[in-house]
């Protein structure tokens, strides 16, 4: 891929930002609006410290914008480029197909689709933040948001006053979504679990059987009855990832929304029965396992409070699958969505109605996305019947078809959906939108309204 051009925008104002959660979302929050002149403070209730050895999906449209961040140096360091998913049959190992990316498609999309540990991308954008100069408070817990004046109140009694807070805080009990909606969302528990572990490349290729599966650009989907599994060389770490995604039995309220702590594999009656042999070896060279069980959580009604000074991001906006190919691509969109917007106002008085617009561009963009991959996660997890007959037959086709014509349908039929989620810029987005609306909001007055 050739060189992205690195864009660095300034806003006219400078805001007081408070942003609630060190998270991806949270990190990459405040190192882009403290780039763009904001002053940003993150307070996060852990220490920080922890690195969960799961790999996230990089698609093209979030490497794009991480290269347009000017992050490129750290993705050549840590990421791992993916030219074609391999899907495999999840009780024999054999291919099923392969779906190459292309390409002429990646460099018409400026970008690669990386998978990066979890890992090295908080350890980025720490590192960035500390260049930045960002002020982040660990150890430091959230109590409640008041919004007239807008303040946060932390756990050790201090009072931060802001212009804009930034909730960033996760899925499960988000205080920020609790005070933009004023209210509680209820939170469902599933019996989907993900399970995730490595294996270092070593072992992997000091044996005969595994070694087939360490291609480098290989990025590995074995397909089951109610299962699938994601695996991945990564080099940078010397480890071989995976991530087995499936319907558990009994109660699983322990491992809801855990990302740290760690158990023994025969801890799970996983049925191994099911998976091919090397998946069974693979599983019993791992040292531990970290489960995480998907807890269902609707979709918040909106994303701003009704004095438009809170606003959601990443997982408290949007609440997705562990597993999701788009989870953490959505929450760096939000994000540069956000900056955007925010360069463009001329008065503090604005950051309601630049709000505002971020929510009409962001919602219906992240509700397909969670759609999306629902509906993908059960084509990928079919039990054998017709079904999933016409899905393999379209997957060899991919692989086996001399057929152009036929080849691009089944590939458009399986992944057009897909692509079409890569060539979606934020940007260029939230720039036709201040086309139409812009002028309004500069023309305006400011106006100050405590009002509900």
């Amino acid at each position: 891929m050739p060189d992205f051009p690195f864009t660095s925008r300034k806003a006219s104002v400078s805001a007081r930002v408070t942003i609630i959660g060190a998270s991806i979302t949270g990190l990459a929050t405040a190192c882009i609006l403290r780039r763009s002149g904001h002053e940003v403070l993150v307070v996060e209730k852990s220490d920080g410290k922890y690195r969960s050895p799961g790999i996230i999906p990089s698609p093209p449209n979030m490497t794009r914008i991480l290269q347009r961040w000017g992050l490129q140096p750290y993705l050549a360091k840590s990421g791992m480029v993916v030219d074609q998913f391999r899907f495999l049959e999840g009780q024999s190992g054999k291919t099923i197909g392969v779906l190459k990316l292309y390409e002429e498609l990646l460099r018409d999309l400026m970008a690669d689709f990386l998978l990066i540990h979890h890992g090295d991308l908080i350890s980025i954008f720490q590192d960035l933040a500390h260049r930045e100069g960002v002020e982040i408070r660990y150890n430091t817990a959230v109590v409640k948001i008041e919004r007239v004046p807008l303040t946060v109140l932390l756990e050790n009694g201090d009072v931060l006053y802001s212009d804009l807070v930034v909730g960033a805080d996760g899925p499960l009990r988000s205080i920020s979504r609790d005070a933009v909606l004023l209210r509680q969302i209820e939170e469902l528990p599933t019996q989907h679990v993900c399970f995730s572990f490595s294996v270092s490349l070593e072992a992997l290729q000091a044996d005969a059987e595994l070694e087939g599966i360490c291609a480098q650009r290989n990025w590995n989907m074995w397909l089951g009855d109610g299962f699938v599994i994601y695996g991945a060389c990564h080099r940078a770490s010397n480890r071989y990832s995976l991530c087995i995604t499936t319907e558990m039995e009994g109660d699983m309220t322990e491992y809801q929304g855990n990302w740290t702590k760690q158990y023994p594999v025969d801890h799970f009656d996983m049925k191994l029965e099911r998976f091919e042999p090397r998946i069974r070896k693979l599983l019993k060279m791992a040292e531990f396992i970290i489960p995480t069980c998907h807890v269902y959580i609707p979709e918040p009604e909106n994303l701003i409070c009704d004095l438009d000074k809170v606003i959601l991001a990443g997982q408290s906006a949007h609440p997705t699958m562990p597993d999701g190919m788009h989870s953490t691509a959505m929450c760096i969109e939000d994000v540069d969505a956000l900056d955007y917007l925010l360069t463009r106002i001329k008065h503090i008085d604005e950051i309601p109605r630049v709000l505002s617009a971020h929510e009409e561009l962001r919602m219906e963009r992240c509700t397909h996305a969670r759609d999306w991959e629902s509906r993908k996660l059960k084509m990928l997890t079919l039990l054998q019947g017709e079904d999933r007959d016409v899905r393999d037959a379209k997957m060899r086709c991919l692989s086996e078809c001399e057929d152009m014509e036929e080849k691009e349908y089944a590939f458009n039929d399986l992944w057009g959906e897909e692509v079409d989620f890569y060539a979606y810029d934020p940007i260029e987005q939230a720039d036709n939108w201040w086309s139409m609306y812009g002028t309004v909001i500069s023309r305006r007055p400011p106006t100050t309204d405590f009002s509900c």
